[in-house]
């Protein structure tokens, strides 16, 4: 399994075919903690074999501790050219504390790719 992007943005939507990826962004800044980010998405593109798998998100801090709950559990379908894509949208997503985010995408139970999100504190 291979991981062409993961791309943490403000929303992706399909339309005529075609997967349009809204604000991309790899930096949160926040005025206090604790807080929540109102809205965002995860996407991914990989090369798997083909059929169905398993995906989650989840969210480790620099330590390898859970920074927030994962996503529930979700399926999607690898067609016979072995491309699949995985859209999350998360809405009101907690944000704890200042520094490296790991996003990491799991796929039938192992972690097959990670996107590190900053959360700073606005005006440090």
């Amino acid at each position: 399994m291979k991981v062409n992007y993961l791309i943490i943005c403000d929303g992706a939507l399909r339309t005529a075919g075609k997967l349009n990826i809204l604000g991309l962004f790899n930096i949160v800044n926040v005025r206090k903690f604790p807080t929540q980010q109102p809205f965002m998405a995860l996407v991914a593109e990989l090369n798997a074999e083909p059929g169905e798998h398993e995906f989650w998100f989840q969210f480790k801090g620099s330590s390898e501790e859970d920074l927030a709950p994962a996503t529930p559990k979700g399926k999607f379908k690898v067609g016979d050219v072995g491309l699949g894509e995985v859209v999350a949208e998360l809405r009101n997503f907690p944000l704890t504390k200042a520094g490296f985010l790991s996003v990491q995408l799991v796929i039938d139970g192992k972690v097959a790719g990670q996107r590190d999100l900053l959360i700073r504190k606005e005006g440090e």
